[in-house]
C-alpha cells in the first residue's frame, strides 16, 4: 500500500532533497578545488611505503594515441593532496567495522599448488628449449637467429606494488599484536624464476658467479610446525627445496633452516612484512660460508636505533595490540663506509648514507634507514677496499637490510631493484665486469607469475 505524505511533510522532504544535492555539490567543489592544488600534491606515500606517480612528459605520439591524457588521469588520482590521511582515515573507519580480536585470520584463504616431491630436473626433459620460449616471450627474440637483446623498459612500478602488496596481505594469520603472510606455491612462478637465474648463470658462465637467496616470510621461520600446518598454505621449506632443485649452475644459499633454528630471536617484524637486520645477517654468515669468506661479527658494527616502528601490516590493519607493541629498528652501520649513490625513477642522482638516521621520520619509516629505500640503481664505492671486487644484488625491499653486510667484502656494490630498473642485468654485469651476482628475493613477492616474468626480463 503506498503511503500517502501532507503537505508539510512533502515540503520538509522536498528541503532535505535539495539540501542533500547542495551538499553533494559543495562537497564535488571542494574536491574539485582541493584537486587543483597542485603545489600540495605529494610525491611519495609513507603509508603505501612507495614513490607516486609523476606528472608524463607530453610528446606527439602519447597525445596522439590518448596515452597522454590516461596517464594524466593516473597522475591526478594517485597524487591528490592529503591522501595519506585520507588512507588513514579510511582505515579508521574499516576497523570500526567490527570487534577485533586477538586471533584472527585476514584476507581468506587460497589454493596453492602442490610442490613436487621428485627431483625437479627429473621432470624437465628439455630444460633448454623451455628457457628458449621463456627469453622468446620476453624479449620477442627469435631464437632461430641470430640473439640480439632488446632494450629493457622499466616496469609499471604502480602496477607492480599493487601485485607485491596482493601477494604480501593475500592472507595474513593475527596472533598476539603480530601479523604472518601465509605462502602459497605456484608452479609456473617457480618454473619462471629458476629458468631465468639458470639463464643467467648460463650466460655469465666463467666470468661471474650467480648466487640465489630466497627468504622465507615470516610464517615459515618463526611459526610452529603445528600453526603452520593449522593455516593450510604451502610448506616453505619444501618450496625453497625445490626452487633450489631447479637450479644449474647457480648457487643456492640458505636461509629458512638457519632462522627457523634462531627464531627465538627478533628476526622479523611485528607489525611490517620485513625481516630485521638480525635476521638478514644470519643468512648473511650463510652467503659467507657458500662464498668461503669470513663473515664480520655483530659486535664488530656500530648500530643506529629508531623506534617505534610501525609497518605495512599496522598501515593495512590499524590493530590495536600491534599500536600498543609497536617494532624497533636496529641498523647496523658498515665499517669501510656509510656513503653511497642512487639514482631515482626520473635519472636524478643522490648523495645518500647507507644507513641513514630516519629517528625525526614518520614513524612507519624506519625501514627506510637501509640504502634509501627502494630505487632502481644504487652503487656503494668502499674506498678501503681495492682489489677491483665487486658484486650486484638484484633484490626486492628484502635486500634492502642486506646490501649493508656486503659493503666490507666489496670494493663496489650495485644494487638493482627488479620493481623500477630498465637495464639488462646480466649485460650490465658483462659490461662493469662484476664478480658475483646476488639474486635475493622473499618467496612470497616472486610467487607471482608477473613477478617472476618481471625478473626474468631483466636477466
Amino acid at each position: 500500500m503506498k503511503r500517502k505524505y501532507t503537505k508539510n511533510q512533502k515540503k520538509i522532504i522536498v528541503k532535505f532533497r535539495n539540501l542533500s544535492v547542495r551538499i553533494f555539490a559543495g562537497l564535488m567543489l571542494l574536491g574539485g578545488i582541493v584537486g587543483l592544488l597542485f603545489f600540495f600534491r605529494p610525491g611519495t606515500s609513507t603509508v603505501e611505503k612507495r614513490e607516486l606517480t609523476k606528472f608524463p612528459k607530453l610528446t606527439l605520439s602519447s597525445l596522439w594515441d590518448g596515452s597522454f591524457f590516461t596517464e594524466v588521469s593516473l597522475w591526478y588520482s594517485d597524487t591528490y593532496p592529503m591522501r595519506d590521511r585520507l588512507i588513514a582515515a579510511d582505515q579508521t573507519l574499516k576497523s570500526a567495522y567490527g570487534v577485533t580480536t586477538s586471533t584472527m585470520m585476514v584476507g581468506g584463504h587460497q589454493q596453492g599448488d602442490e610442490i613436487p616431491t621428485e627431483t625437479a630436473k627429473a621432470d624437465t626433459a628439455d630444460e633448454t628449449e623451455r628457457e628458449e620460449i621463456l627469453r622468446e616471450e620476453n624479449t620477442g627474440e627469435d631464437t632461430g637467429a641470430e640473439e640480439k637483446k632488446e632494450p629493457v623498459s622499466a616496469p609499471d612500478s604502480k602496477e607492480m606494488e599493487a601485485e607485491i602488496q596482493n601477494q604480501i596481505q593475500q592472507g595474513l594469520y593475527v596472533k598476539n599484536g603480530a601479523a604472518y603472510s601465509v605462502y602459497y606455491y605456484s608452479q609456473s612462478a617457480a618454473e619462471t624464476y629458476a629458468q631465468a637465474l639458470n639463464q643467467a648463470a648460463r650466460e655469465l658462465e666463467g666470468q661471474a658467479d650467480v648466487y640465489s637467496i630466497l627468504v622465507p616470510n615470516n610464517s615459515g621461520a618463526m611459526l610452529s610446525e603445528e600453526e603452520l600446518e593449522s593455516l593450510g598454505g604451502s610448506d616453505q621449506t619444501q618450496a625453497i627445496s625445490y626452487y633450489h632443485s631447479l637450479y644449474e649452475g647457480v648457487k643456492p644459499v640458505k636461509t629458512i633452516e638457519t632462522l627457523r633454528e634462531h627464531n627465538d630471536e627478533y628476526l622479523y617484524f611485528r607489525t611490517d612484512h620485513h625481516w630485521t637486520q638480525l635476521g638478514a645477517y644470519y643468512v648473511y654468515r650463510n652467503f659467507c660460508e657458500e662464498k668461503g669468506i669470513q663473515p664480520h661479527e655483530l659486535s664488530d658494527f656500530d648500530t643506529m636505533t629508531f623506534s617505534p616502528f610501525l609497518g605495512t601490516f599496522y598501515t593495512e590493519l590499524k590493530n590495536q595490540d600491534m599500536a600498543e607493541n609497536p617494532d624497533t629498528v636496529e641498523a647496523y652501520v658498515p665499517m669501510g663506509t656509510n656513503d653511497m649513490t642512487y639514482w631515482d625513477t626520473d635519472g636524478t642522482e643522490y648523495q645518500w648514507n647507507i644507513i641513514e638516521d630516519v629517528s625525526t621520520w614518520d614513524k612507519s619509516s624506519g625501514y627506510y634507514c637501509y640504502i634509501g629505500g627502494d630505487k632502481p640503481l644504487s652503487i656503494i664505492e668502499n674506498p678501503e677496499i681495492r682489489d677491483g671486487s665487486s658484486c650486484l644484488v638484484l633484490k626486492e625491499s628484502y635486500g634492502n637490510c642486506f646490501v649493508p653486510f656486503l659493503v666490507d667484502h666489496y670494493e663496489t656494490v650495485y644494487v638493482v631493484d627488479f620493481r623500477y630498473a630498465n637495464v639488462n642485468v646480466v649485460d650490465y654485469v658483462k659490461e662493469k665486469n662484476i664478480q658475483d651476482l646476488i639474486i635475493m628475493n622473499n618467496i612470497t613477492i616472486i610467487g607471482s607469475d608477473k613477478v617472476a616474468s618481471t625478473i626474468a626480463g631483466l636477466l
